[in-house]
């Protein structure tokens, strides 16, 4: 599904963002109480990064549904016209 193929990359950025920070800080020389401010920041700001591609994803698959069903409701209405247009000749 199309779903599949754009949250997949997403979650494995965000993943690898997220990894990559707290390495960096557990790499970086610093106090104990600093490095830890460092990580709570870091994991707080991979959250809302997981967060926003979360929404933004929702609003992708409900802008894709909308479609659909504008899509099919055009075919039914089609269908309907047709039907007249039959039913009347």
């Amino acid at each position: 599904m199309r779903r599949d193929r754009i949250s997949t990359p997403i979650l494995t950025f965000a993943l690898g963002a997220g990894i990559g920070a707290v390495v960096a800080l557990l790499l970086a020389p610093k106090a104990g109480q600093e490095l830890r401010d460092d990580i709570a920041e870091g994991v707080s700001d991979g959250v809302n990064q997981v967060r926003r591609a979360g929404r933004d994803l929702k609003r992708g698959a409900q802008r894709a549904v909308d479609s659909a069903k504008d899509q099919v409701q055009e075919a039914i209405d089609a269908g309907d016209r047709a039907y007249s247009h039959a039913k009347n000749a």
